[in-house]
């Protein structure tokens, strides 16, 4: 009976053995896989950050695209008004140019051509000749930047 408690006892004690290298196996592994759920518990605290701070910067870029979008709205607006403004005085100038300019002016060139004097200038050669001296400002000025800026570059 000895032997059979012996064996029965060995084989107990290789049961115990087998299990707790089981239990020690398995314990293992959970620890490891708590430290991997640890990781990715961390991971996914830093992606769910970043993806706030994503959101409050798209947010501010959206509410800064609104806001241009209602300056060009406006600015469309201005463009429009003063589009209007600009060929109702054009309109008007024309009118008052053929009704009231050229009859008189044609006038006042008899009058002088029939006196011995010169036709006075049309009005349009003024008009060109001021515009020349508008575009050459214009020019002088354009020059002067750009000699400046290239001055102030070469420093």
């Amino acid at each position: 009976m000895n032997s059979n408690l012996i064996n029965t006892q060995l084989q107990s004690l290789e049961r115990l053995k087998q299990k707790t290298q089981t239990l020690i196996d398995v314990k293992s592994t959970l620890v490891t896989k708590n430290e991997i759920l640890d990781q990715k518990k961390a991971l996914l605290e830093q992606v769910n950050s970043e993806r706030q701070r994503l959101n409050k910067e798209k947010k501010l870029l959206l509410d800064m695209l609104q806001s241009i979008q209602r300056d060009l709205d406006s600015m469309v607006e201005a463009e429009k008004a003063l589009a209007k403004e600009y060929e109702d005085l054009e309109r008007n100038v024309n009118k008052y140019r053929i009704e009231q300019y050229e009859p008189l002016q044609d006038e006042v060139n008899e009058i002088r051509v029939k006196s011995g004097m010169m036709k006075l200038p049309h009005i349009q050669q003024e008009l060109e000749a001021k515009m020349a001296k508008v575009l050459e400002d214009r020019r002088m000025k354009w020059q002067e930047g750009s000699s400046s800026s290239n001055s102030r570059s070469k420093r």
